[in-house]
């Protein structure tokens, strides 16, 4: 793996066109704007269409020409679909070839012949890099040496926190994000009730050891911790005119069929629920 002054010089090499070719990881497929890339290689195929619109991108900018070339096996067939679709509504122009199956094996076995190559190589970036790291703590203490004045006339840094406070502090935000009262959604005070007890055995059933940490959203006030926004009560006015109306709608209702009705025997009753037969006067 190169450090980063390593990866700025390989990238400045590719760009004055010292290098025919640069080979990187994804780490290079947002940013990099460099004139005259003709071909992009994805060795291995993207996990997502964002992903692999991103490497391709690095061709083909702004109006020119350009090709991208996939290997893909069948595992990542979804996502090349997805690229051929993408790429078809843009109107370019889509090839796709089969590699049999005794060319792909020639091509494991030349790899595989220049395995001890590779291992000398990576065996010599490894030691460079120990090289470069004693000469980076040799400059370190070189200028220590010779600004040593400068350095101890510089005030003391401070801490507003220690690292005692540092671990009570992360303890305490684990426990409230993770805590009994955050599982309870309630303070606690005391013993456990039954029903409480089951409830926290339940929750460590379904998280099974699992913590949940802070994001940038519950930093910043919002995400999981933000707060629920709560219903306003009904107004007293409301419900009691509600209540006035539905005991007018219920007399209403029970007053069907309409004041006094005529009885038996040639009176005149109070008229029942639905205008039934009303009690007459003899």
């Amino acid at each position: 793996m190169l450090i980063n002054y390593q990866r700025i010089a390989s990238v400045e090499a590719f760009r004055d066109g010292k290098v025919s070719f640069l080979l990187c990881t994804d780490l290079a497929s947002r940013g990099l704007d460099i004139k005259g890339v003709d071909t992009v290689i994805n060795y291995e195929a993207p996990q997502s269409l964002e992903i692999y619109l991103h490497r391709v991108g690095r061709t083909a900018r702004a109006g020119r020409t350009g090709r991208a070339c996939t290997i893909a096996a069948e595992p990542d067939r979804k996502v090349v679909k997805q690229a051929v679709k993408t790429a078809r509504g843009a109107g370019a122009k889509i090839a796709s070839r089969v590699i049999e199956s005794t060319e792909a094996d020639q091509y494991a076995k030349n790899v595989d012949e220049m395995k001890e190559e590779i291992e000398e190589i990576l065996k010599e970036e490894k030691e460079d890099k120990q090289l470069a790291q004693v000469e980076m703590e040799l400059r370190k203490g070189e200028n220590i040496m010779s600004h040593e004045a400068e350095i101890k006339g510089r005030p003391r840094r401070t801490w507003f926190e220690s690292e005692a406070d540092k671990r009570t502090a992360k303890k305490a935000g684990r426990a409230e994000l993770n805590g009994i009262e955050s599982v309870l959604k309630k303070s606690v005070k005391g013993k456990l009730s039954g029903k409480d007890r089951k409830k926290l055995d339940d929750h460590e059933i379904r998280t099974e050891g699992k913590v949940w940490k802070k994001g940038r959203a519950e930093r910043d006030g919002g995400g999981v911790l933000a707060p629920k926004p709560t219903k306003a009560p009904k107004a007293r006015g409301d419900f009691v005119e509600r209540s006035a109306k539905s005991s007018e709608d219920r007399d209403g209702g029970s007053s069907r069929g309409g004041g006094a009705s005529r009885g038996r025997g040639g009176g005149r009753g109070r008229g029942g629920r639905g205008g039934g037969r009303g009690r007459g006067k003899r």
